[in-house]
């Protein structure tokens, strides 16, 4: 049967012009169902024509029936996914005489304006913007036509509090338009049922159609030997032996491909590969990808892939969603992809054709990362997806929807809204209890006037509405702007540049290096040099390791068995000696945990993934805190948890805590544990500011957040800080059931010395854990670094001016010209330096700039505390204190370190002083 025979013959016309004769598989289950009205979650695999099976029956209706207004709403995620969608669909609507258009934060008024006097048939937006619609009397006016709503990459929207957002929105719109089709485009989940429940809502049905992801997958891991031939280019692009093995490998599968995705987990990872890559080869054609990028470099970076000016394109999360980039034809991904989703995400972005096989390689740089590639690459391969809820009642998003709501009409009636609230999947369950308490406190912020029956808008709530219409969290950015063209590289976030970004400092963007010239309000002067800076973080990079991902990986360290994982040979011998190593020692596996105990650290390696082995970190750290009144460094991480410890502490008081806490109360445990929290403190502004309780610009170490804490702790604020630091970063359920086993026996507990694993749970922290003094290897990284510095000599005799790099300089430094053995050694930037040293200068003008000098290196020091005190709310400790104090050639070290100790001392129980 063809599909397409019951689509109107312009249609048919335009898919035969495309080269299009027979629908996928999306399309063919989709078309009919879609045709006959009901509502429908289409679950497939990227690149398959999962819009067209959506859209080619809805413009099939549109097209049967006219009327006024905007008929059909597509809602994405990204606006670059506006701009693919726009070219898809506009020759469909063109044949059709449907009007299409797009409308997010980037349309320009005119346009606005038109599509308000003359709306679209269709419109393609974000959440965020169809919220505002609903405050424009026009729009709300056209709306209510809406006859059709597509939702893609639902799953992306389902799990977060932009979802919450947007499911109060669709009620809102139905609520407005009548009952209208909804329409679910999602990746391949393993909560098939959640996602359907949030697009349906409350009373509704929705018919859910799957397409398998992986029947046409093939995916290999592998982990390349070190060579030591490589040492010395090794050296040269400051990595090891391993890693460059890993880049090896990379480069040979990028050459004998023709286009390639090369995915890695965090923004700060793509930008370390992609300078050493053209470090190494400044003609090899890789790109850099990632959301921190400007919108213009990402677009570059997308149609030079596309017309493969770049035969690799290093990216992100950002590129796992159906953005168009052409005809990948391989996949490779660096380290573990951490969830089996993602990777099944992401080589299905290459083989981009529905007929075509998805290849995909997994290279791993350690036996660790090996280990959990085999693991997801095995549940891949059958489609044993990680499951997920919706998290529910989002407090933050009613308070928000609430203010929302008095927008759009002069007073809303309390029945009428909480109706409205509740129809929404992830308010479902809403109290009217929680509901009322919200909008009394919302009163109380003089967000609205709340009386008996309703509430009405105040006008500091318009303000609060357009300053909050996102529910991503707020971290200000800085734009990176390149001095000489103006054009902006990317954006840095506050936390990097206050701790780093100083005048002549060098990071990394868009995979090249760039020196500070100056750090304006706004943005980051730079300019481009040839060597590796610093690799700048950004919030919100880890993705977390499933329990069940983790417990698989301790079972294969058990049981030995490697025959069911898919990989070459040498990535399965490199784990089994990694777990033979281990053979002297207690080996931790899904059904053993041990604690291993070394000089003033403690390493806990237990295989329960990331959010539970926070949860038990966290319980750990302060009970012992408490009962011995000492603080506690403490690292969590999906294998173990590594504590900084107090000498008297021993590994039976960790057995203690775990074999004695009761199960039941680890929730209560745990809200005690945050109260004190620096999670809790971040959390906390965020929700505050989504409230209207903080004003949106303000400056966090500007915030006294203890008194605001002690203010609003009974209030929906407090409780929606405490919910949602709980969802987002710790899995309580799993881990009291974690507890439970471990007493009932069914988990054993070993204690031991620092073995080979907890050697390695250690040496990962290396950044948190600096050694007392500098080792062999720290010392020749800096000699190299210092070597090859650039510094002006002058003469402070005849002022004769020499620029030179330090390992060129002979043992004894004279004057070319006049003999002087006063020389002056100046960084090349340093304009200020240089100026009082020019030939001629007055002796009068020489002293009072020497005076100014000296006055700015006062200034200098009171800066450098300044960005050491700016940290302390982000859980900098002394010696990473020290560090800073030392860029601002600051001695005094000790007296700042029990100002230092006392302001940071409730952050030591989220991570070790580095």
């Amino acid at each position: 049967m063809n599909e397409f025979g019951s689509l109107d013959g312009r249609l048919q016309r335009c898919l035969a012009e495309r080269g299009i004769s027979d629908a996928t598989e999306p399309q063919r289950i989709a078309i009919p169902t879609i045709l006959s009205g009901e509502h429908v979650l289409l679950v497939a695999p990227t690149g398959i024509g999962k819009t067209e099976a959506a859209m080619l029956p809805i413009l099939q209706k549109l097209s049967e029936g006219k009327s006024e207004g905007i008929r059909c709403v597509y809602v994405t995620p990204l606006r670059a996914l506006n701009r693919d969608l726009l070219h898809r669909l506009r020759e469909f609507c063109d044949a059709l005489g449907l009007r299409i258009a797009v409308r997010h934060g980037d349309t320009p008024q005119s346009e606005r304006t038109a599509q308000s006097k003359n709306p679209p048939d269709i419109i393609i937006t974000t959440p965020e913007t169809l919220q505002i619609m609903f405050t424009g009397k026009n729009l709300r006016k056209h709306m209510k036509s809406v006859r059709h709503v597509v939702i893609d990459e639902i799953h992306e929207l389902a799990e977060d509090e932009r979802g919450a957002q947007l499911s109060v929105a669709l009620e809102r719109l139905a609520d407005t338009a009548g009952e209208y089709q909804r329409i679910g485009l999602s990746a391949t989940v393993g909560s098939i049922e959640e996602i359907s429940g949030y697009l349906a809502g409350r009373g509704r049905k929705v018919v859910t159609l799957k397409v398998s992801a992986v029947k046409d997958m093939n995916i290999n891991v592998e982990s390349p030997p070190a060579d030591k031939v490589d040492q010395k280019l090794a050296e040269r692009l400051q990595t090891d032996a391993k890693h460059l093995a890993c880049m090896k490998r990379c480069r040979d599968l990028v050459e004998t491909h023709r286009s390639t995705l090369f995915f890695v987990n965090t923004r700060d990872s793509a930008e370390a590969l992609g300078v050493r890559y053209h470090l190494w080869d400044e003609n090899l054609s890789v790109g850099v990808h990632h959301g921190s990028l400007s919108k213009t470099v990402r677009i570059q970076m997308e149609d030079d892939f596309k017309s493969q000016k770049l035969k690799a394109l290093i990216c992100t999360s950002s590129l796992e969603l159906g953005i168009d980039v052409g005809s990948a034809d391989f996949t490779i991904q660096f380290n573990s992809p951490r969830q089996v989703t993602r990777l099944i995400q992401r080589v299905g972005r290459s083989g981009h054709r529905h007929d075509a096989t998805s290849y995909g390689t997994i290279v791993n740089t350690s036996p660790m990362e090996t280990a959990e590639s085999l693991v997801i690459s095995r549940k891949a391969t059958i489609e044993e997806l990680e499951t997920f809820t919706i998290r529910e009642n989002p407090l933050g998003v009613l308070a928000n929807q609430l203010i929302a709501m008095t927008l759009s009409q002069p007073r809303v009636d309390k029945d009428w809204a909480f109706e409205i609230v509740t129809r929404a999947y992830p308010f479902r369950r809403l109290l009217r209890a929680d509901f009322e308490e919200v909008l009394r406190l919302l009163s109380d912020l003089h967000m609205i006037w709340n009386d008996d029956d309703s509430f009405r808008r105040k006008t500091s709530g318009r303000k609060y509405f357009y300053d909050n219409i996102s529910m991503i969290p707020d971290e200000r950015t800085y734009l990176i702007r390149e001095v000489s063209s103006r054009g902006v590289i990317g954006t840095l976030d506050e936390s990097f540049v206050a701790s780093y970004a100083e005048p002549y400092a060098t990071f990394v963007a868009r995979g090249r290096t760039w020196r500070v010239v100056e750090v304006a309000e706004e943005e980051v002067l730079v300019e481009e040099i040839m060597e590796i800076g610093a690799t700048p973080s950004w919030v919100g990079e880890e993705i977390p390791v499933p329990y069940e991902i983790a417990q698989e990986v301790g079972a294969m360290r058990r049981l030995g068995a490697f025959d069911i994982y898919p990989a070459d040979e040498h990535a399965k011998e490199d784990v089994r000696r990694w777990i033979e190593a281990q053979e002297t020692f207690h080996l931790p596996t899904d059904k053993r945990l041990t604690i291993e105990q070394g000089d003033g650290v403690m390493v806990i390696n237990c295989c329960f993934g990331s959010k539970v082995n926070e949860t038990l970190a966290k319980l750990i750290a302060s009970l012992l805190t408490a009962r011995f009144g000492e603080s506690i460094g403490v690292q969590a991480e999906p294998y173990h948890i590594v504590l900084e410890t107090p000498r008297n502490l021993k590994a039976n008081d960790v057995l203690r805590v775990l074999r004695e806490t009761e199960p039941e109360t680890l929730n209560h445990l745990m809200r005690l544990v945050l109260r004190n929290s620096s999670y809790l403190r971040w959390q906390f502004i965020h929700v505050a500011k989504k409230f209207g309780a903080v004003r949106k610009d303000a400056d966090y170490k500007m915030l006294n957040v203890s008194r605001l804490i002690d203010v609003f702790e009974h209030t929906p604020i407090f409780e929606e800080a405490i919910a949602k630091t709980l969802w987002e970063n710790m899995d309580v359920g799993t881990a009291a059931n974690v507890l439970q086993r471990i007493q009932e026996g069914a988990i054993e507990v070993e204690t031991g010395p620092i073995s080979p694993i907890g050697n390695e749970a250690i040496g990962n922290r290396q950044a948190l854990m600096q050694p007392r003094r500098a080792d062999k290897t720290i010392l020749s990284a800096l000699k190299t670094r210092l070597m090859s510095e650039d510094i002006i000599l002058v003469c402070m005799n005849c002022r004769t001016q020499k620029r030179g790099r330090v390992e060129s300089l002979p043992e004894r430094i004279k004057c070319a010209k006049c003999g002087g053995v006063v020389i002056a050694a100046i960084r090349p930037y340093a304009k200020k330096e240089l100026s009082i040293l020019r030939k001629g200068a007055a002796a009068e003008d020489e002293t009072k700039a020497l005076k100014k000098i000296y006055k700015n290196a006062n200034l200098v020091m009171a800066h450098g505390r300044k960005a050491v005190m700016a940290l302390v709310g982000r859980g900098v400790g002394p010696d990473t204190a020290g560090r800073i104090l030392a860029r601002y050639h600051i001695e005094e070290y000790e007296f700042l370190k029990d100002i230092l100790e006392a302001e940071v001392n409730y952050a030591r129980t989220k991570r070790f002083w580095d």
